[in-house]
């Protein structure tokens, strides 16, 4: 599934989620595994092994979208 967020796209799969901003063309990505979705502020955390970022998707409904094509919970 791709979501529109401000300043570029995230990719989201049962498997992993990669971020692309369009202005610098950089790309972030993780496993879902490694991926926790916090409900206020609309946040996508990747901490695990080597991966550590974190990304505001600038609403509910973005976060939204990305716990359901991820199957990952939101934390409230």
């Amino acid at each position: 599934m791709v979501i529109t967020i401000p300043g570029g796209r995230v990719i989201a799969t049962i498997h992993e989620v990669m971020v692309k901003f369009q202005e610098n063309q950089m790309t972030l990505q993780a496993q879902t595994d490694d991926i926790n979705l916090l409900g206020a502020p609309c946040m996508l955390i990747a901490n695990g092994g080597t991966v550590n970022w974190s990304l505001s998707l600038g609403s509910e409904d973005n976060l939204n979208a990305v716990s359901e094509a991820t199957g990952i919970a939101i934390k409230r």
